[in-house]
């Protein structure tokens, strides 16, 4: 019996820290103030709930630092925003006026910069990227 017992309350506390570690950290966002987001983390926009994440660099046609061009280039990324437990929101910013912004109910969210910048020598290794936003009432 002292076994069995044992037993279960070991499973139940390796159930609950699977559950915690299951759980991702979020980043606190202040409105008004940039913020950065690594792809595929989410932000939590202190004083509403609001929840963005970003999803993906759909497309990086930016010059590359070691190079010169007559173009800067775009990148356009998605971003998946929730509101008071509504449905998500996939929207597509990208550095082009007026795509630099989108918003939602009383937020307007503005793409500021996206790291790295590509590099001619890096050719197409993957990326880490990290999105800089501003989020603020409207």
């Amino acid at each position: 019996m002292k076994w069995g017992r044992a037993l279960i309350s070991a499973g139940a506390i390796v159930a609950v820290l699977a559950s915690c570690a299951a759980v991702e950290p979020t980043i606190a966002a202040e409105p008004g103030v940039a913020f950065s987001l690594p792809v595929g983390k989410t932000a939590v926009i202190n004083g509403n709930g609001t929840r963005i994440r970003f999803d993906e660099v759909r497309n990086d046609s930016r010059c590359p630092a070691d190079v010169t061009c007559v173009w800067a280039g775009d990148a356009e990324v998605v971003v998946t925003i929730s509101r008071n437990g509504s449905l998500d929101d996939s929207r597509i910013l990208s550095f082009i006026q007026p795509k630099n912004e989108t918003t939602s109910g009383d937020l307007r969210i503005h793409l500021v910069d996206l790291a790295p910048v590509p590099r001619q020598s890096d050719g197409s290794a993957p990326r880490a990227y990290v999105v800089q936003l501003v989020v603020s009432r409207t």
